[in-house]
C-alpha cells in the first residue's frame, strides 16, 4: 500500500481479486530479480499483476494496448520513469517477453509454464492496486514551497483528501478542517490556512489558478499540472514509499 513517510495512515487495504476462473487466459512471467508478472491480454478486460513474495498487485493501465501481428504490448502507469511516465509489458514476434520502463530500460522476462505457473495462479494472492492514492492538486510559491493535495482512488472510495505544505522532502500534512468543491473550484481549509484551487474560463478554455490564504493575507501560487509533474510527486517530494509497480525499483 502507498503510505505517507512518517505519517500514520488509515487508508483502505488492497482488495482480493479472484483470477482462478481466468486461469487459462493468464501468462506467468518472471524477471531476473525475482519479480513475477501475470498478464491477461484480453481485448475488453486486460490486466497485469506484479509482485514478490506470493502477493501480486493489479497494475494501473495507461496508454492502451498495441498489436503487430502476433506481437503485442500493454502500457502501465509508471510515474517514477521519465515522460510519458509509462512502463510496458510486451511480447515480440520471436516469442520472447520483455518489460520496458520508459524509453531507456528494457529487461527480458522468462515465461513460467506447467506446475510453476499453476503454483502462482493457485497459491499467490491477487490484489487490487497498491497505489491507493492519487494526486489531486499541486502548486508552489516563488520560494519553492509546495502545496499538494491527494485523494483516494475511485476504487477505494474517491474521497479523503489530504493537504501537505513544505519544501521538497520536507512536506508536512496539514490538519484538514473543511473541503468545499463546486463548479468554481475547490477550497481546502486547514488550521493554518486555506488552499484554494480556482477554475476560470477564457474563450471556452478552462484555466486553473491556486492561492494560499492565511488570515487576511493571500499568496498567489504557481499551479502545476499533476500529470507532467508525476516524477516530482513520486520521487522528489518525499511523500510516498515505493509501491508494488513494475518500474518502481528504477
Amino acid at each position: 500500500m502507498v503510505v505517507l513517510a512518517g505519517v500514520a495512515s488509515a487508508d483502505p487495504a488492497p482488495k482480493p481479486i479472484n483470477m482462478k476462473p481466468h486461469a487459462d487466459k493468464l501468462v506467468v512471467l518472471k524477471d531476473a530479480e525475482g519479480g513475477v508478472y501475470v498478464v491477461m491480454n484480453e481485448r475488453d478486460d486486460p490486466h497485469i499483476f506484479y509482485g514478490r513474495g506470493k502477493v501480486l498487485y493489479d497494475q494501473l493501465l495507461e496508454g492502451g494496448r498495441g498489436r503487430d501481428g502476433d506481437a503485442w504490448n500493454i502500457s502501465v502507469t509508471a510515474p517514477r520513469v521519465e515522460y510519458p511516465f509509462m512502463g510496458q509489458i510486451g511480447y515480440r514476434k520471436d516469442g520472447t517477453f520483455y518489460r520496458a520502463c520508459g524509453n531507456k530500460l528494457t529487461s527480458e522476462l522468462t515465461q513460467l509454464t506447467g506446475d510453476k505457473a499453476t503454483e502462482v495462479i493457485d497459491k499467490w494472492k491477487f490484489l487490487t492496486t497498491s497505489v491507493v492514492r492519487m494526486p489531486y492538486l499541486l502548486a508552489r510559491d516563488d520560494r519553492g514551497v509546495y502545496y499538494y493535495v491527494d485523494v483516494l482512488r475511485p476504487i477505494y472510495g474517491g474521497t479523503g483528501h489530504r493537504v501537505f505544505v513544505g519544501k521538497k522532502g520536507a512536506l508536512k500534512q496539514m490538519t484538514l478542517t473543511d473541503v468545499v468543491t463546486d463548479s468554481a473550484g475547490d477550497v481546502f481549509s486547514t488550521k493554518t490556512g486555506d488552499l484554494r484551487l480556482v477554475r476560470t474560463f477564457s474563450e471556452d478554455k478552462e484555466q486553473k489558478t491556486a492561492q494560499w490564504i492565511r488570515g487576511e493575507k493571500k499568496r498567489e501560487l504557481i499551479y502545476l499540472d499533476i500529470y507532467m509533474n508525476q516524477s516530482l510527486i513520486y520521487r522528489e517530494l518525499g511523500l510516498y514509499k515505493i509501491p508494488q509497480t513494475i518500474c518502481s525499483n528504477i
